[in-house]
């Protein structure tokens, strides 16, 4: 008798993105899930926002604020199941891999953008791996816009008097690219201080569940960025934020995603959820917290409860 493996299903991937997002949710973080050519007018800018990026709707809420500020026309598209198919692909369905990035793109070229933003280095990889002859929109990680709009930018950053160090990925020319631009932003923020450390680099294109840093190098990164008095790690991807959390608890030094800083520089207020529960660092603690809401929007607390330890306490 042929035996079948059981894999994990979609369904329940993509009900743990939603669920978890609606329960770490940001005020103000507003998308639409399927876009309409009338949306065009507004839409020089698609700004996506995919499936693992609603364990921390800060980020792109910040990527909105920040383009609010900057006057620029945008559009926020994406939602729990609008994955550029990396998750396909790290299940095992390579062909849905590309059915998924091929069928988003045709979605965003409704309407005509010149440009695609993502918050997440998996969809930059995807969409410019899968990319189709007609598009006509270039396809670029957040990072890459905030130096074309520096000159714009510099007037709205104030003072911000911290001493840091940059994580980044080396593992390809766009994540080198994502990693210079950060930088070149970050120099720009008043009072900022960056400091050089030799442990700061991350394996593959990001910090992940699948192919995480491992623990000897994540110490290593944390014990130089103390000992060289840096008080804030800073990231390009929301997987690197989620992944090195849990070492605030032993090491005197804040994890912070860079547009938290530019945040910061810019006067603009914004919550961090998952970094509330993951600091509790205590599962039943995280429960108790999330229970109010929980009931209130009728989920089952087990099924919660496996999504939080999957996806907060990595």
């Amino acid at each position: 008798m042929k035996t079948i493996p059981i894999k994990r299903s979609y369904t329940r991937g993509y009900e743990q993105n939603r669920v978890l997002g609606a329960l770490l949710p940001q005020a103000g973080l507003e998308w639409v899930t399927e876009l309409q050519s009338g949306d065009a007018t507004r839409a020089s800018i698609v700004l996506h926002i995919s499936c693992n990026a609603h364990y921390t709707l800060f980020i792109p809420y910040l990527a909105q604020e920040i383009l609010k500020r900057l006057g620029k026309s945008f559009v926020v598209f994406g939602g729990p199941e609008s994955c550029c198919g990396s998750r396909q692909f790290n299940m095992g369905d390579p062909d849905l891999e590309e059915q998924n990035a091929k069928l988003a793109q045709l979605s965003f070229a409704r309407v005509k953008p010149q440009l695609l933003v993502s918050v997440c280095p998996d969809c930059d990889e995807v969409f410019e791996k899968f990319r189709l002859p007609s598009t006509r929109y270039e396809i670029a990680n957040f990072s890459a816009l905030l130096p074309r709009y520096l000159e714009e930018l510099k007037p709205l950053l104030g003072p911000v008097k911290r001493r840091v160090i940059i994580h980044h990925h080396t593992s390809d020319p766009a994540r080198i690219a994502d990693g210079a631009n950060m930088r070149r932003v970050l120099e720009a923020i008043p009072g900022l201080e960056i400091v050089h450390i030799e442990d700061r680099f991350g394996p593959g294109i990001h910090c992940q569940t699948i192919k995480p840093m491992p623990a000897a190098d994540q110490e290593a990164m944390f014990a130089e960025a103390l000992a060289l008095g840096a008080d804030t790690l800073v990231m390009p991807y929301h997987s690197c934020y989620r992944q090195h959390l849990k070492m605030e608890l032993r090491h005197p030094v804040e994890v912070q995603h860079y547009l938290g800083l530019i945040a910061e520089s810019m006067g603009i207020v914004f919550d961090q959820p998952l970094k509330k529960l993951r600091l509790l660092d205590d599962l039943d603690a995280s429960m108790v917290s999330l229970r109010p809401e929980i009931a209130a929007r009728g989920y089952d607390e087990s099924v919660v409860r496996s999504f939080a330890q999957n996806a907060i306490y990595l």
